[in-house]
């Protein structure tokens, strides 16, 4: 059946049977693909609901640790921390509710931000009582207490100085200290909330009022005015106190019965959630991958079968097409190889391979043919005859053509040889002579390039030693420009030391001022000292006036008269340590002035040496460039010899060239003699 059809119909059957192999293939493995991809679906919107729950979950604890902070530090940057990431969340519910499908996730979504929602309104509670407590504090607590404890100072600075006051200032004493004890407890009861240090606050509080009421009896009018100031502070200290109370119970129980409630509530509500996408993951996680590894196996023997078919298809059609191709390249190669006996058999092939079996056959045939006729032509037989096989015969007609102008060039051939012959004989007898006028012409010119050479030895010489010249005279000028350029630094640096010796004067002569003024000091620090130990003996006097309760006062006499005393000693030492620096800076003056002399007679100096290298430099920068100058010429001079010597060198190579071709053109005669009478030979042996 297959030599019935053409081979452009079975190359199209060929490639129609793998096409539809290929699209069965195809569509099955499209199939497989579309159940995968609805699982891979599904199995995304699980892992995009996990993820929002996952958000929503971090931003939740965000807030409860600003809460946290903000409940233990009162700061308010934590408060703005917990607005901003609420403004976060909200948009993240939003996009949970929307994506989820899930009825019980959604369900669970929504209790969630009821929560969330009910924590905020707790929180801002939280938040308003925390508020009033710092209002409380900074308002009443702050001023209140600040406002006794001054009051108390003017009553002792008004009671402190006069005899017969020691139990007013003994109920001060302990005023003050119940004032600041209750100050501390109430200043740890903001920090810590304890209720015990709430209620030592209290206690110390009631303290210091009945230290009032024992102060109250001993006081002069205007500090019985200041007292009873005290004693509104104090009332008004305890009453904003229980407020404070009031307000943190407040807040703690808020905060131990609604947000450490509803936290923990929200994070295992969104850990539910999230357990739930987990298990619907798991769920679908194994029937997904049973799904996809059906498709893969379906797909790998569909194509296994679908390659083993096309093969095979291929394989037959490729066959019946090669099989007579091949015979026909064996044929091909073995003429191209020079094997004209090659012949095709019969065929039975109705198709475009048989046609091409046939037409070869014929083409063989025509080529034997013409190499019969060539084999004559190559043995020198020029009467063969060829006819062409028809006016498209390019190949008979060539040949034909080509054994006419063989007969014709042998005639044309005959005769050159001929002229040729008596022309080379010319040719050699003028060669001769040329031969002998090139070796004339090449002993003159080795001659002249041997004077030549001897001349060009003495301009090196001449030019070697004009750069030497130049290279030292170039030399000079830069030392003498770095001379010149250490000139002017030395100068420019003898100008900064005299400026740093002026300078280095003014600051002694400060410094000397600066002394006299420490004297003038020392001087008032000693009289200090004389009048703190005449003050010191007084108080020792009055002390020792007022018996038993004045010990302490004779103590403190004595040790101010010791330090009076040591007062004076250090200041003797001060005295003659600054005598010692009076004199160094006297001496260090006079010192910088001989300094700054010396240096202004340095910079005199260098200033005529820079002239000095200034001049020499300029003499040198004359010497240098009529040096130059000299080397420039030398230079020119050799260059030209140079050339004469490179002129002189090609025209002695010319001649030695022209020498070795009219050696090489007699030869060359000679040879054309010997070809022309060969080539008249192998022209004698053709048949004409």
């Amino acid at each position: 059946m297959l030599k019935r059809l053409t081979v452009g119909q079975k190359i199209f059957f060929s490639f129609l049977v793998v096409f539809i192999l290929f699209g069965f293939a195809s569509i099955e493995s499209l199939g497989a693909l579309k159940k995968s991809s609805s699982g891979f679906t599904g199995y995304s919107q699980f892992a995009q609901d996990s993820n929002q729950l996952g958000e929503i979950q971090a931003r939740l604890l965000e807030g409860q640790s600003y809460v946290k902070d903000y409940i233990i530090t009162g700061n308010n940057k934590y408060l703005k921390k917990y607005s901003e990431n609420n403004k976060r969340l909200q948009p993240l519910f939003k996009n949970a509710e929307a994506a989820v499908t899930s009825a019980a996730r959604l369900a669970m979504l929504s209790d969630i931000k009821r929560l969330s929602s009910d924590y905020d309104s707790s929180f801002a509670e939280v938040v308003s009582t925390q508020q009033e407590r710092t209002d409380v504090s900074d308002t009443r607590l702050i001023p209140d207490g600040d406002l006794m404890e001054q009051t108390f100072e003017r009553i002792i600075d008004g009671i402190g100085g006069k005899s017969g006051n020691a139990e007013a200032l003994y109920w001060c004493a302990k005023g003050v200290r119940n004032l600041i004890l209750g100050r501390l407890y109430a200043a740890k009861y903001l920090e810590s909330s304890l209720e015990s240090h709430a209620k030592r606050t209290l206690d110390e509080m009631e303290k210091l009022k009945a230290a009032t009421e024992s102060l109250s009896p001993l006081l002069t009018k205007k500090n019985y005015e200041y007292l009873e100031s005290i004693k509104q502070a104090c009332a008004s200290y305890i009453n904003a106190l229980n407020r404070v109370v009031v307000a943190t119970e407040k807040r703690d129980r808020l905060i131990s019965s609604e947000l450490d409630v509803i936290g923990p509530k929200m994070a295992a509500l969104v850990e539910q959630a999230k357990q739930s996408v987990i298990s619907d993951q798991d769920k679908l996680g194994p029937t997904l991958q049973a799904r996809n590894a059906s498709a893969i196996s379906n797909t790998y023997i569909l194509g296994a079968i679908v390659v083993i078919l096309g093969l095979c298809a291929v394989f037959f059609i490729a066959r019946d097409i090669t099989k007579p191709l091949k015979r026909v390249v064996d044929a091909a190669y073995r003429i191209a190889g020079g094997d004209m006996s090659i012949t095709m058999g019969e065929t039975q092939r109705a198709d475009e391979l048989g046609d091409l079996s046939k037409a070869f056959g014929k083409m063989t045939e025509s080529l034997n043919e013409m190499s019969s006729a060539m084999e004559r032509v190559a043995d020198s037989d020029l009467t063969v005859s060829i006819k062409p096989k028809s006016d498209k015969d390019t190949i008979g007609k060539s040949l034909a053509a080509m054994v006419e102008n063989l007969k014709s060039d042998n005639v044309k051939i005959h005769e050159a040889v001929r002229i040729l012959s008596t022309s080379l004989s010319q040719i050699s007898a003028a060669s001769a002579e040329l031969t002998a006028s090139a070796a004339e012409t090449a002993s003159a010119v080795a001659e002249t390039n041997a004077t030549v050479e001897e001349v060009k030895q003495t301009a090196h010489l001449s030019s070697e030693k004009s750069r030497q010249v130049a290279d030292v005279a170039r030399k000079a000028v830069t030392t003498s420009q770095h001379g010149k350029q250490s000139a002017e630094d030395a100068a420019s640096g003898m100008k900064n030391i005299r400026n740093q010796m002026d300078t280095i004067a003014q600051s002694i002569v400060r410094l000397s001022e600066q002394s006299q003024h420490i004297g003038d000091i020392i001087y008032v620090v000693n009289d200090i000292a004389d009048q703190s130990n005449i003050l010191a003996v007084n108080a020792s006097i009055e002390a020792s006036k007022a018996g038993e309760e004045g010990r302490g006062f004779t103590v403190v006499a004595r040790e101010i008269r010791n330090l009076s005393d040591q007062s004076k000693h250090s200041v003797s030492q001060i005295q003659s340590i600054l005598a010692d620096i009076q004199k160094a800076t006297s001496s260090a003056v006079m010192i910088t002035e001989e300094g700054g002399k010396a240096v202004e007679a340095g910079a005199k100096l260098s200033s005529q040496t820079g002239e000095a290298i200034l001049n020499l430099s300029s003499v040198i920068n004359q010497s240098a460039q009529s040096s130059a100058q000299i080397a420039a010429s030398s230079q020119e001079q050799l260059a030209g010899m140079d050339q004469v010597a490179v002129a002189l060198s090609s025209i002695k190579q010319a001649g030695e060239q022209n020498l070795e071709s009219s050696r090489q053109l007699e030869e060359a005669v000679k040879d054309l003699d010997r070809q022309a009478r060969s080539l008249r030979d192998m022209m004698e042996r053709f048949k004409l």
